[in-house]
């Protein structure tokens, strides 16, 4: 009876096809192992560093939304899905033989591999007649259904349908009984984490109180307090613990009990064969504010209408045309993967309990920084100028700028696998125009760099020694200096301009005069010095004098991208394809060598081979949309440079594209437009001539017509004038 109401309900929730982009996107893609188009040509060569799985997940939230809800397994790596742990390139491990869930889950990370944090909270379930014993069995996971800010689907153990769907800062559910059955819902406060060893998260404190058909209470999970509120329908709150129901109407978790790791939570009973809705509201700050987000008087539809309007607000702002349904799709999701992360908890800062823009879920800095933030302030700068103000808040609490920043209260956000990072961001959202206090910002990236945590950082080693370990590290710092010295041009800062211009040409140390590459004696994080050793200097026209000119820069891009085999005895590594996002923008890299045809050939194999629709769409971890960000890029024809004034042009997978800009609208338009034709033959930007494979960001900003005239047979296009230099 169950399966005939739940799609009964399943059908009144139909995908909203009058929110024409809300319906092409499918956030089942990415979730499961890669399932790609076969490798053809060049791209057979490449090789992936990481396990070939998207690590994304079909949960309901906003857009940049503060909470998600989604099936919970408590697999590797968000929570949802089958797979063990798994960081090298082989198939992910099988940790669970089906595919099952434990209950709805909330607040997951997006495309992420090995990280600190993976949250889990509130685990929530649906129980049968066993009651609270079913609570830890594992139940089939069926009929699944997705589109943005909606998921639904079935627990087959218990036979009960559920629905969730996001507001602000918190979340509904609604369940779907058997006739006859008793209506009882658990939720866990102590879960968190993963079902991995060394994944799980476990309260450090927390209280709980029943009132009528609402809860309150908060849970302290790694030294931050989540406060929760949430109210049923028709129904009654009890609490329990250890399986056990309580008399108590509160409890109180102590620090000393904590070593036990007691299970507890609370739950509701309603009628039989019921429908229950539930209503959560969260809150970092106070008990109060969760109570306030908790929307229980709002109807379920019109909760799902309004996610829907606003993914579709979202969505809408950048549109292609043409190429087949599949890429359509393809390209729906990729923005949707794209405006998943940073989360945006303004106002519940949990440090300061003060107003104002707070974000969490940095976890890929080193991977956001080159395609998604650029992304997010040039489309929507209210937004950057809010995560401009987070990043000052934590450099003058922390004093530092993160390289990753997560729900917890550790030390280690300045410590990851890059350096600097903020200072290309900061100076990136000054040339995209987000307002902010630049005097203010520049003050603090020079002294978080050159004093306190940066003078016992890495930026007090390259000050003194002019390089540091990693060598990518030293690419890193060097243009943060560049940055910090432009900017510092910007606001006529002589003094800080003098001193971090001269620190800013040490990327040379890195490189090995004779190769022409990095240098091989370090360690480089999930590549080797190939991959690093084509990321986008200041100096490119220096880079590539260092490798002996345009010829043979373009000769190692070749050896790096398959088009030519090593030399005997040579030491070669291949792009990673996009299965990792260390060497991501090198194929925009021949624009500066004046082989656009070979870029042009690179950008179209890549968006052939490593993306198509379903579970298996992405070739490695989304990274919390740094991957899903260069297709969209790309797909338009598009690649910015983050920290300078330049958009790099390279080969539209659609014939048409509009980018609705603050400033005024773009259109890309490709004449002659083909799935073999992917060499730009001519271009014109306002119907002039345009000899160059770029566009000034000033120039991007405004809006225009770029008409690109397509040809199936590479050209000279982009070979007379290189993308230029900055002056620091």
């Amino acid at each position: 009876m169950v399966r005939v109401l739940l799609e009964k309900r399943l059908e009144m929730m139909e995908k909203p096809t009058d929110l024409p982009h809300v319906a092409l996107v499918d956030p089942f893609l990415g979730n499961a192992e890669s399932d790609l188009p076969k490798p053809e040509g060049i791209a057979a060569t490449w090789w992936r560093a990481k396990p070939p799985v998207g690590n994304t997940h079909p949960g309901a939230t906003l857009p940049f939304g503060m909470v998600s809800a989604c099936a919970y397994s408590g697999a590797y790596v968000t929570g949802y899905g089958r797979y063990g742990l798994s960081l090298s390139g082989g198939s992910p491990p099988v940790a669970f033989g089906a595919h099952e869930a434990l209950g709805l889950a909330h607040f997951q990370q997006s495309g992420t591999g090995r990280i600190r944090m993976y949250y889990n909270y509130l685990l929530t379930t649906p129980l049968g007649p066993a009651g609270l014993e079913e609570r830890t069995v594992r139940q089939p996971l069926a009929d699944e259904v997705a589109w943005p800010g909606y998921y639904a689907g079935r627990l087959c153990g218990v036979n009960v349908g559920f629905e969730v769907t996001p507001m602000e800062k918190g979340m509904k559910h609604r369940y779907r009984f058997p006739e006859g059955a008793p209506v009882a819902v658990a939720v866990e406060v102590s879960a968190g984490g993963l079902l991995i060893e060394e994944m799980g998260t476990y309260p450090q404190g927390a209280t709980l109180k029943a009132d009528g058909n609402a809860v309150s209470g908060v849970v302290v999970m790694e030294g931050i307090p989540v406060h929760f509120h949430v109210k049923a329908g028709k129904a009654e709150a009890f609490l329990w613990e250890d399986d056990e129901e309580m008399a108590a109407t509160s409890y109180e978790l102590t620090l000393e009990k904590q070593k036990f790791r007691p299970t507890f939570g609370f739950g509701f009973r309603g009628r039989e064969g019921a429908e229950l809705e539930l209503s959560f509201g969260f809150s970092l700050q106070e008990a109060e504010n969760a109570q306030r987000s908790c929307g229980a008087e709002s109807d379920f539809e019109e909760v799902v209408r309004k996610a829907a309007e606003a993914w579709e607000a979202v969505l809408s702002r950048v549109q292609v045309e043409g190429g087949s349904a599949e890429q359509q799709e393809m390209f729906a999701s990729a923005l949707y993967h794209s405006c998943l992360k940073p989360a945006d908890f303004s106002g519940e800062n949990p440090f300061t309990r003060k107003p104002g823009p707070f974000f969490l879920d940095l976890s890929t800095l080193w991977d956001l920084y080159k395609t998604q933030l650029p992304l997010m302030m040039t489309l929507w700068p209210e937004k950057g100028a809010a995560f401009v103000e987070f990043l000052v808040e934590v450099a003058v609490r922390e004093g530092g700028f993160p390289v990753s920043y997560l729900m917890d209260n550790v030390p280690d956000r300045f410590t990851k696998q890059a350096t600097g990072l903020c200072h290309a961001i900061l100076e990136d959202a000054r040339l995209r125009g987000i307002e902010a206090d630049w005097e203010r910002v520049l003050s603090l990236l020079w002294r978080t760099s050159q004093s306190g945590r940066g003078r016992r950082s890495r930026f007090g080693e390259y000050g003194r020694k002019f390089q540091v370990d990693p060598l990518s590290h030293t690419l890193d710092i060097s243009y943060a200096h560049f940055c910090m010295a432009r900017m510092a041009r910007a606001v006529g800062h002589q003094v800080i301009h003098d001193r971090a211009s001269a620190l800013s040409p040490h990327w040379r140390n890195a490189f090995d005069p004779v190769s022409g590459l990095l240098r091989e004696d370090s360690t480089y994080y999930e590549g080797e010095n190939w991959n690093y050793s084509f990321r986008f200097q200041h100096e490119m026209k220096s880079r590539i004098e260092l490798a002996g000119g345009k010829t043979r820069f373009a000769a190692l891009l070749d050896k790096f991208f398959g088009f030519s085999e090593a030399s005997h005895g040579e030491r070669l590594f291949r792009f990673e394809g996009l299965n990792n996002e260390p060497d991501m923008e090198a194929p925009y890299a021949y624009l500066w060598a004046g082989r656009h045809d070979r870029t042009a050939r690179i950008v179209r194999r890549v968006m052939q081979c490593q993306f198509t629709t379903g579970p298996g769409g992405l070739p490695g971890n989304d990274d919390s949309g740094g991957l899903s960000s260069w297709f969209v890029w790309s797909a338009t024809g598009l690649f910015p440079v983050c920290g300078q004034p330049l958009m790099l042009i390279g080969s539209p997978l659609f014939p048409l594209s509009r980018w609705h800009l603050p400033e005024g609208e773009l259109v890309i338009e490709c004449l002659h437009h083909g799935p073999e034709n992917v060499f730009i033959e001519e271009a014109f930007w306002q119907g002039q001539p345009l000899d160059r494979a770029w566009l000034r960001l000033e120039e991007f900003r405004k809006g225009g017509h770029l008409r690109l005239k397509m040809s199936d047979s590479p050209t000279d296009f982009g070979s007379r004038l290189p993308p230029p230099d900055f002056a620091p």
